[in-house]
């Protein structure tokens, strides 16, 4: 029941005019994600957009990487430092562990990535994860040295099949993880599912993602 309370005003905060004014939305659902590209990394992307009852996207994984990503140009982080989202994961990849590459995987991400150029190898990122087995807390990704996780979410299976509300400084984070100070630059918002290294499979939800002042 408080879990279902803290969700309601969490959606009523996002959704009153007031607050409007000390947020920009980064998930826009009229536009059916059409917006955001999207990024197979092994497999076919599988997900899907719901309207009703709740707006949400769903991200399955049978063996595949993909993610989507929506792009910010110009974009001044002091200006609204804060990433909030919904998610929900309701099937976790079997044996995914961040803390191996062998089993890196994880049934949801959020990620945001300050690209350079060559973008394609000149970015730092910063992943707020879901995973399997490691403890919430802060990790170098095994495979990629421009990546770093943050563990919001593991090993709490009261939390499966549940939404949850997250919020992080994610200037602050870069600031903390990367030693990069805010500025206007390209930032680029993604929502990833992956279960290629574990041979598994997943299910994750994501609702309203929106950047805030505060």
């Amino acid at each position: 029941m408080k879990r279902a309370i803290s969700i309601g005003l969490f959606l009523a905060t996002v959704f009153s005019p007031a607050f409007a004014q000390e947020t920009m939305p980064i998930t826009n659902y009229a536009k059916c994600f059409s917006d955001w590209k999207i990024k197979s990394f092994k497999g076919k992307a599988n997900f899907q957009v719901t309207q009703s009852p709740k707006q949400m996207i769903t991200l399955k994984t049978e063996g595949t990487n993909f993610m989507l990503a929506k792009e910010f140009r110009h974009f001044k982080m002091a200006d609204f430092p804060f990433i909030n989202f919904e998610w929900m994961v309701e099937k976790l990849p079997k044996g995914a562990d961040l803390r191996a590459r062998a089993t890196d995987d994880q049934a949801a991400g959020v990620y945001v990535t300050l690209p350079s150029f060559p973008e394609c190898i000149n970015f730092k990122a910063i992943g707020y994860v879901w995973d399997t087995s490691a403890p919430p807390g802060t990790y170098n990704s095994k495979g990629f040295g421009n990546i770093k996780y943050v563990v919001l979410k593991s090993q709490d299976k009261d939390a499966i099949g549940q939404w949850h509300a997250e919020k992080r400084n994610f200037v602050e984070d870069f600031q903390n993880l990367w030693g990069v100070r805010p500025g206007k630059r390209k930032v680029v918002v993604s929502l990833a599912a992956d279960s290629d290294n574990t041979r598994s499979s997943s299910t994750a939800s994501f609702g309203n993602v929106f950047f805030s002042k505060n």
